[in-house]
């Protein structure tokens, strides 16, 4: 086989075997919360966060999901009153047993006092996490105002935490705006204080005691936890109000949403030519650095004769639909391969491995699962205007959400004889059409410099 064609010639050659190799899986693809991390303590409030306690205490609920037949509490979570007529808001994820499952599941709510009602879901956002519920048999109720727009959050403000954390009491939890996360496709509040599980779906508030975010997550660390902006909780509310709760969302709302997520994550990483990066004699993609986050790590001992580089890079963020599936994400990594040390026929024999594992992981994977397909592989070798590689691509359609599929591609370079590249691609949750453009840019980033 030929290793070098004329630049235009091998575009095309390129392009069309990647369409054929992804257009043969799409048909055959189509046919076939709880956080694990310790509990921060939450310190004693000083006398302005309990004032903003007292004055809440009567607009915060718990919100229960349990199962239909024996009551057995299964996802349990917070929420907070936005009007008097017993509109609330929680998370998304606290309540996705309900849009998921409704015939197995209900919703209650627990306020500060012990008194419990039925929960009626209004609507819901599985981009940004959020849901509106009506608290059923109430009325006239007190509730919390939002923090107007024309007052943005400054720097080292004072901000609180209201919810129920580990199911033990409501409480509020102290900590400072320290601005926006960064490396995120959406905006997303970095809040320095503690929050536990249990504590999603509350309320952010200044010191007026006005709603600036809501409770999410936590990223791992002590104090270093997310909210989400009222950017996104207007837009919500305001579909709220427009729908009058006339209609009962369910799960066919995911997949337009889901569809709108990964037309603007693909429009984001493609908005500009993949950023490209040395690794060894070899130029690999790795993204937009306001988007994605890479590591990179070394390995080269003089008792080794062949030595490894390595970077991964990865969206900082993905979309929770329920405990099994997470979605709307891309990852990628490449590793550089010298072995000159080892001679041709052990080099290829060593480079080659990493096209025998499962592209999928464990064996499991390649199971058809409750909101996956089994996956469907093709391999063929593909030249770009550089590089010669071997390349195996598998494609699993969504069960649940029509239009949208998983994707990994592996690609290792076959056209030298003691080193070489290996990549993969990782997308979750795409149409399939910008899976291919994903796929096809990032093929073409790989390229020899010397």
């Amino acid at each position: 086989m030929p290793l070098l064609f004329a630049r235009d010639r091998c575009r095309i050659a390129f392009a069309m075997t990647l369409a054929l190799m992804l257009g043969a899986q799409m048909s055959a693809a189509q046919t076939t919360s709880q956080s694990t991390s310790a509990p921060t303590a939450l310190p004693q409030p000083s006398a302005s966060g309990q004032r903003l306690f007292d004055a809440a205490r009567d607009k915060l609920v718990q919100v229960r999901i349990l199962t239909q037949l024996g009551g057995t509490q299964s996802t349990v979570g917070s929420g907070f009153l936005i009007d008097a007529k017993g509109t609330a808001l929680t998370n998304y994820h606290v309540i996705s047993n309900l849009v998921l499952e409704p015939e197995r599941y209900r919703a209650e709510y627990v306020g500060v006092d012990g008194k419990r009602g039925s929960v009626k879901l209004l609507s819901f956002d599985v981009i940004h996490d959020l849901a509106t519920v009506k608290l059923e048999g109430v009325a006239q109720l007190a509730h919390f105002n939002l923090r107007a727009e024309a007052e943005p959050l400054k720097q080292g403000e004072k901000i609180y935490s209201l919810g129920n954390p580990m199911d033990l009491g409501f409480a509020i939890s102290e900590g400072t705006y320290n601005g926006l996360v960064e490396r995120r496709l959406y905006d997303t509040i970095h809040f320095t204080g503690a929050l536990n599980p249990g504590m999603s779906g509350g309320p952010a508030v200044d010191e007026q005691g006005r709603v600036i975010g809501v409770n999410v997550a936590g990223t791992g660390g002590e104090l270093a936890n997310l909210l989400v902006p009222l950017r996104y909780v207007r837009p919500l509310l305001a579909k709220t109000t427009e729908s009058g709760g006339a209609s009962v969302p369910d799960k066919k709302s995911i997949t337009p949403q889901l569809l709108s997520h990964q037309a603007a994550m693909i429009g984001a990483l493609l908005a500009k030519p993949l950023m490209r990066q040395s690794l060894g004699p070899a130029t690999v993609a790795v993204g937009d650095d306001k988007l994605l986050r890479c590591w990179g790590q070394s390995s080269e001992k003089p008792d080794k004769p062949y030595r490894t580089e390595t970077t991964r890079c990865s969206l900082q963020s993905s979309l929770y639909i329920d405990r099994q599936l997470q979605t709307g994400t891309v990852s990628w990594d490449h590793t550089y391969r010298s072995g000159k040390k080892l001679g041709a026929m052990r080099f290829a024999a060593w480079h080659g491995k990493s096209l025998q594992s499962s592209v999928f992981g464990d064996g499991l994977s390649l199971k058809p699962t409750r909101y996956l397909t089994r996956p469907h592989c093709r391999e063929n070798y593909v030249e770009n205007a550089a590089t010669a590689m071997h390349v195996s691509v598998c494609t699993r359609a969504h069960r649940e959400f029509s239009g949208l599929f998983d994707m990994k591609i592996s690609a290792t370079s076959v056209d030298r004889s003691t080193e070489g590249v290996s990549s993969n691609l990782d997308i979750r949750g795409v149409s399939f059409e910008n899976g291919q453009r994903l796929m096809r840019s990032f093929l073409e980033a790989t390229t020899w410099t010397k």
